[in-house]
């Protein structure tokens, strides 16, 4: 499995430096693990990178760092932690919700990837007239802003999730938890009252399941990644709900692709989540009723079904695919002249 890591850096290496993108290293900064939600993206980022033999360090506006070289590196960051973050000529920069004023001259010179999650009001709202390219399904860049869209992914490596599969048809048929397990926050942002949670839960409390929710370490009752698998994994249900503004702009959530990579089937209230996994997930608008419909297909699951959804995301959603599209990206806007 390390031979085939060592493969795909190869293969990343070559692509990048033959589009004269080069970078000998590469710093996440900010966000440090269980800080923010968008920790866990840091993290998954941070964990891939160095899975694929890259010198990777995680930083942010806390630390000294006098003697660092930051020359020739890969930066990725948020815009929230990025007051501090080096702005060097010879690096490149890969943003989310930063403000591109501050990084005009390394925009002018093509070293900035400006990442954003995919909605499907990007393919209808013109920003991007005339200069959006779709990259594969729920991918797409524009060389011309500097913008390349796509969803988030499981924190798995594939090895690691051939590893659960192993898991999975070990403890096939098992006897379970009577748990519906989540992990992560269900209120603020979109969240309101009477919401998605609220419903499914409901349904939960009067068939006997609890609604078991596990959340940031900076919050009471967290658990590192490492466990966030065994939790969900020991979970009877597992459910990848929104809000009702990411289902109707057609958000799609990494918990989705976390937890069938741990050995959960997917429960879905979005339709566009459904539709990406070919309709071979749990779904149904009214999330009430999605406890029902997922506690009667449970009953006829197949080994062979969740292994095949494992192996989708396996396939599909891994940070290696994520980093190995960002690199492609960079490497076309590199040469954007060519290319628009």
């Amino acid at each position: 499995m390390r031979a085939r890591s060592i493969l795909f850096l190869m293969l990343f290496h070559f692509s990048i430096f033959s589009q004269n993108v080069s970078f000998n290293k590469v710093v996440i900064w900010g966000w440090k693990l269980h800080s923010h939600t968008h920790s866990y993206i840091h993290y998954a980022f941070y964990k891939t990178f160095k899975h694929l033999g890259y010198d990777t360090y995680w930083f942010d506006n806390n630390d000294t760092l006098d003697n660092f070289d930051f020359n020739n590196t890969l930066f990725i960051t948020e815009g929230q932690v990025d007051q501090k973050i080096p702005l060097c000529e010879t690096s490149y920069y890969v943003l989310h919700n930063c403000d591109p004023k501050k990084y005009h001259k390394l925009i002018e010179n093509d070293h900035v990837l400006i990442l954003t999650v995919y909605i499907n009001d990007i393919l209808t709202d013109g920003r991007h007239a005339g200069d959006m390219h779709k990259l594969t399904d729920y991918h797409y860049y524009s060389l011309r802003d500097y913008i390349f869209y796509m969803p988030w992914a499981t924190d798995l490596l594939p090895h690691e999730i051939d590893e659960m599969k192993i898991h999975v048809q070990n403890n096939w048929g098992r006897p379970t938890n009577k748990k519906a397990g989540w992990i992560g926050t269900t209120t603020g942002g979109h969240w309101g009252p009477g919401d998605q949670i609220t419903r499914f839960s409901k349904a939960c409390s009067e068939n006997g399941i609890e609604f078991e929710i596990k959340k940031n370490k900076s919050w009471p009752g967290a658990i590192e990644p490492k466990d966030n698998v065994e939790f969900i994994f020991n979970s009877y249900l597992a459910p990848a709900l929104q809000c009702q503004w990411q289902v109707d702009h057609g958000y799609i959530p990494c918990r989705i692709f976390k937890n069938i990579s741990y050995g959960q089937m997917g429960i879905t209230n979005s339709a566009t989540v459904y539709e990406l996994f070919d309709k071979k997930i749990i779904y149904n608008k009214d999330e009430y009723q999605l406890l029902y419909n997922a506690l009667e297909i449970k009953k006829s699951f197949t080994l062979q079904q969740q292994l095949e959804l494992m192996d989708f995301v396996k396939e599909k959603h891994t940070y290696i695919n994520r980093i190995q599209d960002i690199l492609f990206v960079f490497s076309l806007l590199n040469n954007k002249k060519e290319n628009i």
